[in-house]
């Protein structure tokens, strides 16, 4: 069985990829093609999500074993063929790449052939446009961020944490009126 695969993004309305690939071909198969054709660093952590037609995240395939809780299956790339949770046209999935900032590929079956692809699967088979960054650099910088400018009205010393309340500051009566005897 040959798959058609659409391969969309949120972050730029031009980025488009076809991908081609065999029922038996696995997730991490699917993992490394998009890595490479996209020039991305595939050691970084990625999950694929089976979803509704609604984009809803049904069930998590990984890069690797993420220990999750007791009685949660757990799928990893490497063991799972793509035929084993792909089966019908217009079935959807995300393709997290990017877990620091949540950001995700929209991926939707849009073709099924009931026939042997004469090219090693899987391939690209069509591209436009260039994709989004691997990571959302603005959240992985080293450098602190700019401080804010002072307010010129704001005549209070930064010094000074008169206004930082603390509990021996406060009126010992007013926790006898309808405080909890527990607080």
């Amino acid at each position: 069985m040959i798959y058609l695969f659409r391969i969309i993004s949120d972050e730029n309305p031009d980025f488009l990829r076809d991908l081609v690939a065999e029922g038996s071909d696995t997730f991490l198969d699917f993992h490394n093609t998009l890595q490479k054709e996209l020039g991305y660093d595939a050691t970084q952590l990625a999950s694929f999500f089976i979803t509704n037609d609604r984009w809803e995240k049904e069930q998590e395939i990984t890069l690797i074993d993420m220990m999750q809780e007791p009685g949660v299956t757990n799928y990893t790339m490497d063991k799972v063929s793509l035929e084993e949770h792909v089966g019908e046209i217009n079935q959807r999935m995300l393709y997290l790449f990017d877990f620091f900032s949540d950001r995700a590929f929209f991926i939707e079956l849009i073709e099924m052939e009931d026939e042997i692809s004469p090219r090693q699967t899987p391939f690209i088979g069509h591209r436009e446009g260039d994709p989004p960054p691997q990571l959302s650099l603005d959240l992985l910088t080293d450098e602190p961020p700019e401080p804010e400018d002072p307010d010129p009205m704001d005549d209070s010393d930064p010094m000074d944490d008169s206004d930082n309340l603390r509990i021996d500051d406060l009126d010992p009566d007013m926790f006898d009126a309808g405080m909890p005897e527990d607080f």
